[in-house]
């Protein structure tokens, strides 16, 4: 059984719900991203995981005609590197377009961690945890560069010599 991680776009997870935008994103090894990694980012919308690749792929194969057994291994060790951490770069874009993580849940396929996940919020058990909206970013206020000069003067403060505004 695997696990599995539940993203929402910004918003109202209840509309996000309704308008069928989850994301469930399996936690482990992609198999499709070791043998199709050019073809598994962009099915994904993975724009900048797949530039990324492409340069080091491109990288690697420059090293190749070098030297074809540093190449090689070094080959190797990027495609199996990637397919481990290919659902994390899924999860990291998600987190960098705005999308929050909103429960885990876990099922032996996609069907089964959904239908447990949705049992978990209709009240139901099944799912590992559902968290709770994430508050709402804290406001930034800006210092101003100069201090005003509508304040009342301070007790037993001359000011600057020369100012008399």
């Amino acid at each position: 059984m695997a696990t599995w991680t539940v993203h929402a776009p910004e918003g109202d997870l209840g509309d996000a719900i309704a308008a069928d935008r989850l994301v469930f994103t399996r936690e482990g090894f992609a198999w499709v991203a070791l043998f199709l990694p050019f073809l598994w980012a962009p099915f994904h919308r993975l724009w900048l995981v797949f530039l990324g690749w492409l340069g080091v792929a491109v990288g690697i194969e420059a090293i190749d005609h070098l030297a074809s057994d540093v190449g090689t291994v070094l080959s190797i060790a990027f495609a199996l590197w990637f397919a481990i951490h290919a659902n994390d770069l899924r999860r990291w874009t998600l987190e960098r377009r705005g999308w929050r993580l909103v429960g885990l849940t876990n099922g032996s396929d996609l069907d089964e961690a959904e239908a447990r996940f949705f049992a978990k919020l209709a009240g139901a058990k099944g799912a590992i945890a559902v968290l709770p909206p994430a508050p709402p970013p804290a406001p930034r206020f800006e210092t101003p560069l100069t201090p005003p000069r509508d304040l009342p003067p301070i007790v037993g403060y001359a000011g600057v010599p020369g100012d008399r505004s």
